[in-house]
């Protein structure tokens, strides 16, 4: 019983895992292409261009994959420990 918390993270940690191919594969170009059409809008205005502090290769990879591994690991063992909850209480109520 002792192992709930590990093994929510784990499965969290599979899931985020994912979640991380499917924002690569489906979510990174709506993303480009709004940086796109920022920069495009911006430039009609004669705006500067902004700096950029954190290149774009590194927010779509290493960025978004630990963002997605963190949540998911956070979120499934919240989860994990809520609906483990009851079933450790009946566990302790029937060994009594």
């Amino acid at each position: 019983m002792d192992r709930l918390l590990p093994r929510g993270m784990f499965a969290g940690i599979l899931a985020a895992l994912l979640a991380f191919l499917f924002a690569r594969i489906f979510g990174e170009s709506q993303v480009n292409l709004s940086i796109a059409y920022e920069a495009h809008q911006a430039a009609l205005a004669h705006e500067p261009a902004e700096p950029e502090l954190v290149s774009r290769a590194v927010q779509a990879g290493w960025g978004l994959l630990t963002a997605i591994v963190m949540y998911g690991a956070a979120y499934g063992g919240l989860f994990r420990c809520s609906s483990g909850a009851p079933m450790v209480a009946r566990v302790l109520e029937a060994s009594s």
